[in-house]
C-alpha cells in the first residue's frame, strides 16, 4: 500500500513538473490575440502565425510549423486597451501583415503594419506603413510606406499628395524588430 501512494505522488509531481514546464514555454499560458495560417516560406506546408499577448504590454509572434518548428519574437508588437489590440492578416502575395494601432485614446492616433515575408532564408519584415492623425488639429496628419526589399516607398505630410522616395533600409530579420523600434528617420517628416 505504501509503495502505490509512493508511485501515485510520484506521477503527480511528474505531471505537475510538465504542467509547469508548459506554462513556462513561450506560447503557453498566453492568450492569443490573432492567428492566420499561409505558407509563408512557398515550401508547400501552411504555417501558423499567432500574435500572443503575455500581459506585459507587448505581443509576442509565433510562427509555427505544422509538422513542429516553433519561432518566437518577444514583444514584436504593442497591445494596448480595447481600439488598440493588434491584428494579423494576409494580404494577396501570401505575406502577413501585422498591424499595431491607437485608434481610441487620446489625441495622437496611429496605424503601423509591417509585412511579414520570407526572403534569403529567413522571415523578414519586407515592409513598413505607418499612418497617424491628431483628433485635435486636422493638419497634423501623415503617412509612410516602405517597401523594404526594392529600397523605395511614398511618404505625404498635412493631407498632402505622396512623394516617392529612395531609402537605405533593408528588409530585416524578424528576429531584429520589437514593438520599441523607433519609426524608420525617412518617415518622421513631421518633426
Amino acid at each position: 500500500m505504501q509503495n502505490r501512494n509512493w508511485i501515485r505522488a510520484l506521477k503527480t509531481s511528474a505531471i505537475s513538473l510538465v504542467l509547469t514546464t508548459m506554462t513556462a514555454l513561450p506560447g503557453f499560458g498566453a492568450d492569443i490575440v490573432a492567428s492566420v495560417e499561409t505558407d509563408l516560406n512557398n515550401d508547400g506546408r501552411v504555417e501558423r502565425i499567432s500574435l500572443l499577448h503575455t500581459g506585459d504590454g507587448g505581443a509576442d509572434l509565433l510562427i509555427e510549423h505544422i509538422r513542429g518548428a516553433r519561432l518566437i519574437v518577444p514583444d514584436f508588437a504593442w497591445i494596448g486597451g480595447i481600439g488598440q489590440e493588434p491584428s494579423l492578416s494576409v494580404n494577396a502575395s501570401g505575406s502577413v501583415l501585422v498591424t499595431s494601432q491607437n485608434e481610441s485614446v487620446g489625441r495622437n492616433r496611429w496605424v503601423q503594419t509591417l509585412t511579414i515575408a520570407y526572403r534569403s532564408g529567413a522571415y523578414r519584415v519586407a515592409g513598413y506603413t505607418y499612418g497617424y492623425y491628431d483628433t485635435l488639429d486636422l493638419q497634423a496628419t501623415g503617412s509612410c510606406d516602405l517597401n523594404l526589399l526594392n529600397a523605395k516607398g511614398f511618404v505625404s505630410v498635412q493631407n498632402g499628395a505622396q512623394q516617392a522616395i529612395q531609402h537605405q533600409l533593408g528588409a530585416m530579420p524578424i528576429a531584429e524588430w520589437s514593438m520599441d523600434t523607433p519609426i524608420p528617420e525617412v518617415c518622421r517628416l513631421w518633426e
